[in-house]
């Protein structure tokens, strides 16, 4: 599945996560989950460019670099702020503010 790298311990809630939206008929496709320090900055500096719509942290303080969250998108995108209540409903965090971002606290 799309959710390798994820840590061990939550890895089966973000697949049931997944599965579960696609079981009430949504798509839905991971778009990131572990990522380098490199790769964050490179995400960083494209925020802070204006080339990035969402939220990035700084290189080492995104638990993506952790493997303690994932990115994902849905269709419709709406899907995602039902997600984002039962995974927060599950212990999880999560935000409007970043609605892709799914994370452990």
């Amino acid at each position: 599945m799309e959710l390798r790298g994820l840590d061990v311990g939550i890895r089966p809630w973000a697949e049931y996560l997944v599965s579960a939206i696609r079981q009430a008929g949504f798509r839905v496709r991971v778009t990131s989950v572990l990522r380098s320090r490199e790769r964050q900055a490179q995400l960083y500096a494209a925020r802070l460019a204006g080339r990035h719509p969402y939220p990035v942290a700084p290189p080492g303080r995104s638990a993506h670099e952790w493997g303690l969250a994932w990115d994902m998108v849905t269709e419709p995108y709406g899907v995602l702020y039902d997600a984002g209540a039962l995974w927060r409903s599950w212990g999880g965090t999560w935000s409007e503010r970043d609605p892709i971002h799914f994370e452990v606290r």
